[in-house]
């Protein structure tokens, strides 16, 4: 079987090529402006030589059928060797064969690497795995299904000579996925209403962001805009025993002497949708570096509650109020970003008070912290 296998492939190299030592047509006399080439074997089996397009046939004119046939039948019995030493072990038959070519020193050397699985102990069917390289800018996968008759030839060219399996197709627009992890603090007005202070590390903010990230002006632009989503919430934790409340439908802060409060919050939760043009730069070795970014966004609130925690009678007990509060409905604010590498700093600048106009203290929010999976 691996005699007629590497016969094989000396055909389709031969198919590919067109030319023997001999003097024989090139494919590009015989098949003009075709893209594929299919040969057809005795025993029924089909080959399909697959090209992008007709200038990859170039590098294949000018090659020997005649030198392919001595290298490969010079490694035949290597193979059979191979074939009877995985059939003592009586385990899962793959070998691995490489054949160099040497060309001159413009062309390269060109290497053909034959890897054979054969059936398992069940009889189950498994695949042939062959690799060509010709040159240094020409590989060809062939996938052989033993279970078929169809044996499917790719040609694949990359600039890139030493890493085929690198190339990547161009997108200018991209999903990114992050999370932003800060802290929250009050920027007041002067006002006659009362806002107390936040305990800095109980006053968190976190936010999901599904980010669309779109380049612009090409490949090796540094110009990039982002949108999409953002899931944030909010938590303004008060200090010094103070609690949020609404009286004759205004929102109010008012400090408890009777209870002693572990906690005493308010969270919200929004979504919101922001506009942020970025410059990220690449470093010498390709990778990212220098990013940063300003912009807006838009929002609308998805809920809020107040929660208070204390003791009593030995029990601790929790208490949640899902109220609005009279708290703005829609926000709108600035945004920006700065970072190196794989670590960013945000911030986030709420324009509009936190609470509707002449309902509760005018108050507005900056948050701020380290966004996580840039």
């Amino acid at each position: 079987m691996k005699r007629i296998l590497l016969l094989v492939m000396a055909i389709f190299m031969a198919a590919a090529t067109g030319a023997s030592a001999k003097g024989g047509l090139t494919v590009g006399n015989r098949i003009g402006t075709q893209d594929t080439i299919v040969v057809k074997m005795a025993n029924g089996a089909k080959m399909i030589l697959q090209l992008q397009n007709m200038k990859q046939l170039e590098a294949f004119q000018n090659y020997s059928l005649d030198s392919l046939m001595v290298e490969l039948n010079k490694y035949v019995k290597q193979v059979d060797k191979m074939e009877s030493v995985a059939q003592q072990d009586g385990k899962t038959k793959q070998m691995t064969v490489t054949f160099d070519t040497k060309e001159d020193k413009e062309s390269g050397t060109e290497k053909v690497t034959v890897t054979i699985q054969e059936t398992d102990e069940k009889g189950k069917v498994t695949r042939e795995r062959h690799e060509i390289n010709i040159g240094k800018n020409i590989k060809i996968d062939v996938d052989i299904d033993e279970d078929g008759d169809t044996t499917k030839i790719e040609s694949v060219t990359s600039s890139d000579t030493t890493k085929y399996n690198e190339i990547e197709e161009y997108k200018s627009t991209r999903f990114n996925f992050d999370i932003d992890l800060g802290l929250n603090a009050f920027l007041e007005d002067e006002d006659v209403l009362f806002v107390p202070d936040l305990k800095p590390w109980g006053s968190r903010y976190v936010s999901l962001n599904s980010h669309l990230i779109s380049q612009i002006g090409g490949k090796e632009s540094p110009f990039y805009l982002v949108s999409g989503f953002e899931f944030a919430f909010n938590n303004y934790m008060f200090d010094k025993n103070y609690i949020i409340e609404d009286k004759e439908d205004n929102t109010v802060f008012t400090k408890v002497t009777e209870i002693s409060y572990e906690k005493s919050k308010l969270a919200t939760s929004s979504v919101n949708v922001p506009l942020m043009p970025m410059l990220k730069f690449k470093r010498s070795n390709g990778k990212e570096g220098f990013h940063i970014g300003a912009g807006g966004f838009a929002g609308y609130r998805l809920g809020s509650h107040s929660k208070v925690k204390f003791e009593e009678e030995g029990h601790t007990k929790k208490d949640k109020d899902h109220g609005s509060f009279n708290l703005s409905d829609f926000q709108y604010g600035l945004t920006g970003v700065v970072g190196y590498n794989d670590l960013s700093l945000f911030v986030k600048y709420n324009m509009n008070d936190l609470f509707k106009e002449n309902r509760g203290p005018q108050v507005s929010v900056i948050s701020f912290g380290l966004r996580l999976l840039n």
